[in-house]
């Protein structure tokens, strides 16, 4: 993430605030701490061989062996997401995260503070503890109604992505790795209490801002696939909690908000000055007084799985494709496939691609117009290709 982005972190730290980071940082030259982080940077996992990765250090100083790392250690039907228990709890990276920003928390000294705590969790591989386990039986578990889709009338590539389930794998299979699914969600939020409690304990619960949310969902079988890189509700949707005590009424936001609606909302509910250069919109006014905020069309893009899975290094598959929900509406254009339109109120579970229907011709238009307009006002770099409209 070049430096002259501007993130929460670099305005929170001219602010005053104590900022920490903890957990994977992913956005390029990890091993530093950048963008404001500087009190506190406990990075792993995207460092390169040639930095010391604390949590694997961690895992040889306490003596427990990595079973991140260790091949075969992990139960996978076909290509889905691997799964075991813990053999101690030590091996488990979200309880590191969280014992780091405990850490973190103890050195602010009653001055303001930021965490970052990023948990890696409930992100494949999957490590649980046995008896969080035996809370979900397989068998009670849900299968997707829409696990064994065709596909018919989707783009190509919905037919080839990495992570398709094969046929092979039974719906009982399914069932398990969703049981381990749900384990380990239970899991983070058992370990989220920690951090809640350390707050609680200190007397700074009432005027913390708390924000939970993700930066994707999990398919966990919706359309035959898990993990993510679709534009499917249940990858590209995902829940936002928000929680301040001496700030905000109780209340559920039903517009939708991008994930870059995140950082001006924060920035002005801390009290600092929102910049100009950014693409997201506060909602703080909104969310004081307990108002909907406007709802407004939400974008999205992503790479193609040749770049995100193949290695591929083509300057047309890191941005290929775009998509835009704006009501009831949700449009995704592709760059080199069959576009596709979905009435999610009429058509939840995004089963009947409607973009190639003459009757939906204006609204393919006026989409595509939508998408140009803002990837030119940012500046279209390599989504150029959607001026094309």
């Amino acid at each position: 993430l070049p430096s002259y982005h501007t993130t929460i972190g670099d305005v929170l730290k001219r602010e005053g605030y104590r900022c920490g980071m903890v957990g994977p940082w992913h956005l390029g030259n990890d091993h530093k701490p950048q963008h404001g982080f500087d009190d506190y940077w406990q990075a792993y996992r995207y460092l390169g061989k040639q930095y010391t990765d604390p949590l694997e250090a961690y895992f040889r100083e306490e003596g427990v062996e990595d079973l991140y790392r260790k091949r075969g250690a992990f139960t996978q039907h076909g290509n889905t997401l691997g799964f075991r228990v813990l053999d101690d709890p030590r091996q488990q990276r979200t309880t590191w995260t969280v014992d780091h920003t405990l850490r973190f928390l103890d050195q602010t000294d009653g001055e303001p503070f930021f965490a970052f705590v990023s948990i890696k969790d409930p992100h494949p591989k999957m490590l649980v503890p046995q008896d969080l386990l035996e809370l979900y039986p397989a068998d009670r578990m849900p299968i997707p109604a829409t696990l064994r889709d065709n596909l018919e009338e989707k783009p190509d590539y919905h037919k080839t992505g990495k992570f398709r389930i094969p046929e092979s794998v039974t719906d009982l299979q399914v069932q398990e790795f969703t049981a381990y699914y749900y384990a380990l969600v239970t899991h983070i939020d058992s370990e989220i209490g920690r951090i809640v409690s350390a707050l609680e304990t200190e007397g700074l619960l009432e005027d913390t801002i708390l924000v939970f949310m993700s930066d994707h969902g999990e398919l966990l079988g919706d359309h035959g696939y898990t993990e993510k890189c679709f534009m499917y509700e249940s990858s590209v949707r995902v829940p936002c909690l928000l929680h301040w005590p001496g700030g905000l009424p109780p209340q559920r936001v039903r517009a939708p908000l991008g994930g870059v609606d995140l950082m001006p909302t924060l920035t002005e509910l801390s009290g600092s000055s929102v910049p100009t250069d950014i693409d997201g919109q506060s909602v703080a006014k909104h969310l004081r007084a307990g108002e909907e905020p406007v709802s407004r069309p939400v974008f999205a893009e992503i790479a193609s799985q040749e770049t995100i899975y193949r290695g591929s290094n083509e300057p047309e598959h890191f941005a290929s494709h775009v998509m835009m929900l704006d009501g009831s509406w949700k449009y995704v254009r592709n760059r080199a496939d069959l576009d596709e339109l979905y009435d999610l109120a009429s058509d939840p579970e995004e089963l009947r691609n409607l973009a190639s229907l003459a009757q939906q011709t204006d609204r393919v238009i006026s989409m595509r117009a939508s998408i140009a307009r803002m990837v030119g006002r940012t500046g279209p770099g390599p989504y150029a290709w959607c001026l094309r409209t």
